[in-house]
Parts: C-alpha cells; structure tokens; sequence
C-alpha cells in the first residue's frame, strides 16, 4: 500500500542526449541541478497539485488520480507547532480508482481506506523510502541518499515532453524499497514528473498539473489541523503494525 503511494518513472532518448556521457564534469553538473532544485522547494511554505499515477506490474497496468498538499508549519506564534516539532505535513487525497487519504506529519504514516473501513498507522522510522516527504519537506538531502546520474532513455512508462529535463537517482546503498528514481523537471526546475522501480520490477509514475505554490495561509492553526484530520466511521479498525 505504501508502494502505491511512492511512484513513477519515464524516459525519452532525446533527454539522454542533452547530458554529456558519464564524467566527473557531468557529475558535478548533475549533483547542481539537484541542489537548485531542492533549494527551490525547501523555501516553500506550502505546495499544491493535482496528480495523475499509473502502477504496472506483472504486465497489468493500474491507474489513479487525486490531488495533494505539503505544508511546513513556521510555527510562528503558535506554541502548538512549536512543540510538536511537525517539520512538515504531507496530505494525499486519491479519488480514484477508490478514496483514499494518506497521510505523513513526520512521525507517523496513517493511510485510511473508507471503502475498507480501515485506518493503517505506522512509524515514520519503519518508512524511510517515503522519498515523496523528503523532496517536498526538504528533511533531507536527496544526494546524500542517491547518485545524480544521466536520464535512461530506456527508463519510462510514458513519453515525457521533449523541454522537460530528466534526472536519474540511484541509492548510494541498498534499498529496501527502491532500486531506481528519474525525475522530470521543467525550465524552471519544477517537477513535473517523478518514475519510480522497485526490486520486484514494478513501476510507478506521478504526473503533477495544476500546480501551486505558496497559496495557503503560513501560520493558520485551523488549516494545519484540517490537514491532519481524518473522518473516521465509528467502526473504523485501526491497524498498528
């Protein structure tokens, strides 16, 4: 179920061919663009999209769609936030193909499934592939955990547009979950686009519209909370693994 949430991977030959072959020049270009891309999203307050995700495995392919929230408390005069020490708040509402809200304030991952009357929590410390937060929350440095190398042209469930750029991310050490990520970004380094491989072959793409940046209030209590808040059905099971 978290793997349904950790996606998305696609590729084109003609974003392999603006990147030199592999060197230590290359490399240093690369590790750049990641370090001007996470600049860019740790200076934000909240970020907003709609998004699209296709999952194959086993030759069947699964889609889905919602929309999405990262919001980073100041914790400016609020002494809640300042003691709950929330370094961000992750929100995923799916719409389809089921409802589902997903949910990671940076201690615990609550995943609730209305249709299956069931509300699954789990340590943050036994999610450490949960690579979505990290982008967006800026909790840590994507290059610290992965290798920036050249795009797979071969890499990829669906045609990427030729202006994006692509970017490949490669655990520095074995993953449990993740074997490979590539990266889509535009001209001005926002992520369009995000493919993710696990070790049973299985692929997950993330296609971003509609996306907002800074648009929510910085320091409402009451935003923060409905953030958080989940509508639990009296007879909802709770799971902890």
């Amino acid at each position: 179920m978290f793997n349904s949430l950790m996606a998305c991977f696609s590729l084109l030959l003609l974003l392999l061919l603006a990147f030199p072959s592999p060197s230590c020049a290359a490399a240093s270009t690369l590790d750049q663009r990641i370090l001007d891309f996470e600049q860019q999203y740790m200076e934000l307050q909240s970020l907003e999209f709609d998004f699209s995700q296709a999952t194959f495995s086993s030759g069947r392919i699964r889609e889905g769609a919602g929309n999405a929230v990262f919001f980073r408390p100041t914790g400016e005069g609020d002494s809640e936030a300042l003691t709950s020490e929330i370094s961000g708040i992750m929100r995923w509402n799916y719409t389809e193909p089921t409802i589902q809200t997903i949910i990671n304030d940076g201690h615990e991952l609550f995943i609730y499934t209305p249709q299956d009357n069931q509300l699954i929590v789990s340590p943050i410390d036994d999610l450490e592939a949960d690579i979505t937060y990290a982008i967006f929350t800026g909790t840590r440095s994507l290059l610290e955990a992965f290798a920036a190398e050249p795009p797979d042209p071969f890499f990829r469930l669906t045609p990427a547009p030729d202006t994006f750029e692509a970017i490949l991310l490669t655990p520095r050490q074995p993953h449990p979950q993740i074997r490979r990520i590539q990266l889509w970004f535009d001209t001005d380094m926002i992520m369009q686009r995000l493919l993710m491989e696990d070790h049973f072959e299985t692929f997950t793409e993330l296609q971003f519209t509609e996306i907002r940046f800074n648009a929510l209030p910085a320091d409402d209590p009451q935003l923060r909370q409905s953030l958080l808040e989940l509508d639990l059905q009296p007879s909802t099971e709770i799971i902890r693994p």
